[in-house]
């Protein structure tokens, strides 16, 4: 598979990042505004979006795209692409086809189709 597996999961990972980086700015504004109008339900939608935008930003390091803290490591890409469904879906079982119905499950369904890629390359 060589460079060719290597590009995609780049891309993959590229697209699906951002993304992820939308919904989690979209959740992170809809918890302030949870907070400010003083509902404790935000104070939980912001730390998910704020989780969620730390594992946009390490699934970008972990395809190798950027070099910041971890190499190419496709393990962690696929284990990030899981925690990334879990966060966008709350609450939603192991059913790939209604991840499949959401574009943020997309996103991270995409991320963890790019951990396979460079798992199977190496």
């Amino acid at each position: 598979m060589g460079c060719k597996a290597e590009g995609a999961a780049q891309g993959y990972t590229l697209l699906g990042g951002l993304v992820l980086i939308i919904f989690a700015l979209n959740d992170i504004i809809g918890g302030l505004n949870q907070i400010l109008a003083g509902n404790f339900d935000g104070v939980i939608t912001l730390v998910l979006g704020i989780a969620l935008l730390l594992m946009a930003i390490l699934a970008f390091d972990a395809c190798g795209f950027v070099y910041w803290m971890i190499h190419r490591n496709g393990l962690l890409l696929f284990v990030i692409g899981l925690v990334a469904i879990i966060l966008v879906g709350r609450g939603l079982s192991f059913d790939p086809i209604g991840w499949l119905m959401n574009v943020g499950t997309l996103a991270g369904l995409m991320i963890l189709l790019a951990g396979i890629l460079i798992i199977t390359k190496s």
